[in-house]
């Protein structure tokens, strides 16, 4: 296994998510069909799972150890990833500081709530494109097979503060539960985005 695979593989599990969240965009286009469960569970989703299960070894182990391969972190792809997964948590916090109003019947939160659960989804499908696509497949190539075991194991090792080892797949099981509410083939979605999940342009 590559230093890659483990995160490539939690990608198809955000990117299912993302689908559902954008189902339940559509659907909040009226405010009778907002559901407001389904944001709340794909803010905890993207908290937990996406940004603490996921992009935590990213930012602490695999993008360091590509710097000190020499791919730079100020003005290269690791600066790229790392701002836009701060741009990600601030399209999740406006969406959940606006639930509890949308919820309540405020048109102006609703609207608020699909503008940034949309921002959300555009960033990371372009995000995890230029990753699975570009920066992961840096990694596959610079990264000697030492150093891509100590990864693997590094990974296995990273359990957020708060998490358990049981944590990643409570999150697979509420994606597999979003995908049964809004009909979302998980198969389907990974289909749809390409062998290699694109090959865009940092």
């Amino acid at each position: 296994m590559s230093a890659t695979t483990l995160l490539r593989s939690e990608h198809e599990k955000i990117l299912v998510v993302i689908a559902c969240l954008r189902a339940a965009c559509n659907s909040a286009r009226s405010a009778a069909g907002f559901d407001g469960d389904t944001f709340r569970d794909a803010a905890d989703f993207i908290r937990g799972y996406a940004d603490a299960w996921h992009h935590a070894k990213e930012e602490v182990h695999l993008f360091p150890a590509l710097e000190a391969q020499g791919i730079p972190k100020d003005g290269g792809p690791v600066g790229v990833m790392l701002y836009e997964h701060e741009i990600g948590r601030s399209h999740v916090r406006a969406m959940a500081e606006s639930l509890d109003a949308a919820s309540a019947g405020d048109d102006k939160a609703r609207a608020t709530v699909i503008e940034h659960a949309l921002g959300y989804a555009d960033l990371l499908e372009d995000h995890i494109r230029k990753e699975n696509g570009i920066l992961f497949e840096m990694a596959d190539q610079v990264l000697p097979p030492a150093e891509q075991e100590r990864l693997e194991e590094a990974y296995r090792s990273a359990i957020p503060e708060g998490a358990t080892a049981d944590t990643g797949a409570r999150y697979e099981e509420l994606a597999g539960r979003l995908c049964e509410k809004w009909g979302i083939d998980p198969d389907e979605v990974i289909r749809s985005q390409g062998p290699a999940f694109g090959c865009g342009m940092f």
